[in-house]
């Protein structure tokens, strides 16, 4: 039982505050934060939350159980998927509770009842982001807190630094002592602001909502997702139906779609509606009648009997001028436009054209649904906290000048004949040669490399698509290669990235794996068992006959052989292998069963140990996974930029840096300077990738060679 062991709380001021005491505090408490987090499946989605008592009282937010008495699942750390009821809501703070119907006991992890947190405090923020990925456990967050309120999730929240996104709505914030102080509710654009239901807010109503009592309404934010999983646009789509049958006979449009029917997007429902059945009261906005190529400001398209189409213009006009001012960019020029007002256009060709806009009904914004998982709620979107300031991070960074010193000749930038910086690159050798993020300097006519204030041309050497990594050389003394550590960081481990200014600071944030194309990473639903025997039956038998076992399972470890047929499952006789399926399907892995088989024409009795589903992630694609992948890059890239390439590499460390894709080809380094990876994609708002030393060594020799033979 040691997971339900309360690690000793710190010592007054030795709770971390020194990069290595922050890095073992952080380490050592890893694998009991995690354990105690858990997924909340419900209605198609998943949440978090975290396990309180050792008899499975869970703590999450008030949109991801919505009302009381509500049936769920939970997925606990070691696989196990347990029925759960949902207690009292609060909307107004939204926290909520709820209890795992199984005994325990479960691990589990203290929390505060009264304010014991900071402006300037370090914090842990876990939960499952993107939803619960199979083989994947709860990844651990790093961040300060930078507001320390104790009302609600809303309007004085703890807001930290540690990044949350889609799916970790519901987890836990931790203090450095294992204590939860808040859950995670909502967020800002800015990846800086991420805000917590504090726990004294909870604690305020906590009788209440132990006796399932609902406090408040779901916002509008959180009434916006309610519906977002199976039909993310029910009634619009309802309303849509309805007036469809109406104008079958009078739109021609309306026919087609009656004769043959097919799925229309939002927008595209939207904009019959506004055709057949208009809101008077909707939102109006100029309209002149065309649109404009991507890249120049060419006339793309003129809708007819537009104003557009009235003063002349034309498909293929290029516009060189808006009331006499020239045109910047198509940027400005769209922005010109949503101004409204009469204007004055000028072509390439000297037409010129006076144009008074159409008032119509504005188009709608439908959020994508992030499919599968219970969505963050974004309720600010300003730049975020301006509060850093408040952060006593200088001693900090101080205490690391030494290690920046260091790499002041070790990592250099990118740039462009323009000048502008790419990317950046690593040296590894001192002959000039340096790694970098090969995606994004290919291509590249006059690349330069900065070094003490000179730029000096780069030579690629070779690439390698796999890992996006380029081999590059200058020719410039002065240029130190760093040092590497062959071994893996662990979860929790404080992992630094050398900037200009600093260092970034973060944490490994899971163990290291595959990063998937979009669309291959794939979340564990509850429609799919957890428990794992590890053998397929013959198709060509009506009975449970074993064709293979695989190697390593939980059938293989027991002695099943191909050929043996079940005969007995858990006392009772096997009447199809579907009935055995089901069985199997209700246990949970780590479950001992009892199967009796037909061996020959001998009886075995055997004891097999379930076990957790193997990860499946990289295996195939998922179209609801890539709906979610999209939905959670789009939700990130409000926050900032992202890389280009973020995705599709055969082994990544992952990371919570806010790593800047200019920062990618840069060292990722632990505590004595060495380096555990190369930096290589800015991936989501929570979530940076690197090439771990290992791979690297591989890589680099097979880049030489290649070089070499040219």
């Amino acid at each position: 039982m040691k997971h339900l062991l309360i690690l000793p709380l710190l010592i007054g001021s030795l709770i971390a505050q020194t990069p290595r005491e922050l890095d073992r505090t952080v380490r050592r408490l890893t694998p009991d934060l995690v354990e105690a987090t858990v997924a909340i499946m419900l209605n198609g989605g998943s949440g978090s939350g975290v396990i309180v008592t050792p008899d499975g009282l869970v703590i999450t937010a008030a949109h991801v159980t919505s009302e009381p008495g509500k049936q769920m699942k939970v997925l606990l750390a070691d696989g196990r998927e347990l029925p759960a009821t949902s207690l009292g809501v609060d909307h107004e703070t939204d926290g909520a509770l709820l209890k795992i119907n199984a005994p325990g006991p479960f691990p589990f992890r203290p929390y505060v009842k009264t304010k014991n947190y900071k402006i300037g405090d370090w914090a842990i923020a876990t939960g499952h982001p993107g939803g619960p990925v199979v083989g994947r456990p709860s990844p651990v967050r790093l961040g300060r807190i930078t507001e320390a309120g104790t009302k609600s999730g809303f309007s004085d929240s703890i807001t930290s630094t540690a990044m949350v996104i889609s799916g970790d709505s519901g987890g836990p914030l931790f203090n450095l002592k294992g204590e939860v102080i808040g859950i995670n509710s909502n967020i800002s654009g800015s990846w800086r602001v991420n805000k917590h239901v504090p726990l004294p807010a909870i604690i305020a109503r906590w009788d209440a909502l132990m006796n399932s009592e609902s406090f408040g309404r779901p916002t509008q934010a959180q009434q916006q997702f309610e519906n977002m999983f199976d039909e993310p646009y029910a009634e619009l789509r309802d309303r849509f139906e309805e007036a469809l049958k109406k104008h079958g006979k009078d739109d021609p449009a309306a026919a087609t779609l009656l004769t043959r029917p097919r799925l229309l997007d939002p927008h595209h429902m939207q904009t019959f509606l506004d055709r057949w059945e208009p809101d008077p009261e909707a939102d109006k906005a100029p309209r002149y009648g065309f649109t404009l190529e991507a890249r120049v400001p060419r006339i793309k398209s003129i809708v007819p009997g537009s104003p557009a189409e009235k003063a002349g213009l034309s498909n293929g006009d290029v516009l060189t001028s808006v009331n006499g001012e020239a045109i910047a960019s198509t940027v400005s020029l769209a922005l010109s436009l949503r101004k409204g007002g009469e204007l004055t256009l000028t072509t390439g060709n000297g037409k010129s054209a006076l144009l008074k806009p159409e008032e119509v009904i504005a188009r709608r914004h439908f959020p994508q649904p992030v499919a599968g998982v219970i969505d963050m709620m974004v309720t600010d979107f300003g730049e975020g906290d301006s509060s850093s300031d408040r952060i006593p991070a200088k001693e900090f960074q101080t205490s690391l000048n030494d290690l920046r010193e260091k790499f002041a000749k070790s990592v250099v930038p990118l740039k462009n004949k323009e000048g502008r910086t790419l990317v950046s690159a690593t040296v590894i050798h001192k002959g000039g040669q340096l790694l970098t993020k090969a995606s994004e300097i290919e291509d590249i006519e006059g690349l330069t490399l900065t070094f003490e204030e000179k730029d000096y041309p780069v030579e690629i050497m070779a690439v390698d698509k796999d890992f996006d990594l380029a081999l590059i050389r200058v020719n410039s003394t002065g240029l130190v290669p760093v040092d590497w550590d062959p071994n893996e960081p662990k979860v929790g481990q404080l992992i630094l990235t050398p900037t200009s200014r600093g260092f970034l600071t973060g944490v490994i944030t899971q163990p290291a794996r595959v990063a998937p194309k979009k669309g291959f990473e794939l979340n564990h639903t509850s429609e799919e068992p957890s428990a794992y025997l590890g053998v397929t039956f013959s198709p060509e038998s009506t009975t449970p006959v074993i064709e293979i076992v695989e190697i390593g399972s939980p059938a293989d470890k027991v002695g099943l052989l191909e050929g043996d047929e079940i005969l007995e499952f858990e006392g009772s006789p096997v009447k199809s292998i579907e009935a055995l399926a089901v069985g199997i399907s209700k246990r949970s892995p780590g479950e001992k069963i009892v199967l009796v088989v037909k061996r020959g024409k001998n009886e075995v009795t055997l004891r097999p140990i379930l076990d957790l589903r193997p990860p499946s992630a990289a295996g195939s694609f998922d179209r609801s996974a890539s709906q979610r992948d999209g939905a959670l890059s789009s939700l990130s890239a409000r926050g900032g930029d992202l890389s280009k390439r973020r995705n599709g590499f055969p082994h990544c460390l992952y990371h919570d840096q806010p790593l800047s894709p200019r920062l990618t080809g840069t060292p990722l380094i632990n505590l004595k300077g060495e380096v555990v990876g190369i930096n290589i994609a800015r991936a989501l708002r929570h979530r940076s990738l690197a090439i771990p030393t290992a791979n690297i060594d591989t890589v680099v020799a097979e880049l030489r060679d290649i070089a070499k033979n040219r």
